[in-house]
């Protein structure tokens, strides 16, 4: 059989993967509850059978080429595009956020406890923001 999408085969091998990791360890170690060892069981074999869906796609030629198509569709482009910003975005306000709550919290409290939460908040803050000039810096060099 021809592999027409290895993506797709690997997500699938992957997903397979971790549903039978999961219903081997809810087997070897059950739960004590019976819904909670139902639900496992449960999300074992509903990721099981996505990675299986995976799977067999990659080796249909025209699932591959629908797949293909979807993934080049302008709208779903132009969708990940957008979510993606919005995600930045509500992630700068929640470091900040955490930043000068975390200066506030220190200043209320005199507690040395919010020292770490503010230094964190602040250098994946930094470090997003440094990451952005370096991405814009690549993209204003390459148009």
């Amino acid at each position: 059989m021809k592999i027409y999408n290895k993506k797709g085969l690997v997500f699938g091998v992957v997903w397979i993967a971790l549903g039978v990791c999961n219903l081997i360890i809810n087997i070897v170690s059950p739960e004590e509850f019976l819904s909670k060892q139902i639900k496992d069981v449960l999300i074992a074999v509903v990721v099981i059978m996505i990675g299986s869906s995976g799977f067999i796609r990659a080796f249909s030629k025209q699932a591959t080429r629908e797949d293909r198509m979807e993934d080049q569709d302008e709208r779903n482009q132009l969708l990940a595009l957008k979510t993606k910003a919005l995600t930045l975005k509500i992630f700068y306000g929640c470091l900040g956020m955490s930043a000068i709550g975390a200066v506030a919290g220190y200043k209320l409290t005199d507690n040395p406890a919010w020292i770490p939460i503010f230094t964190v908040a602040a250098v994946l803050l930094g470090l997003l923001l440094l990451v952005e000039l370096i991405v814009s810096i690549y993209y204003e060099r390459s148009m």
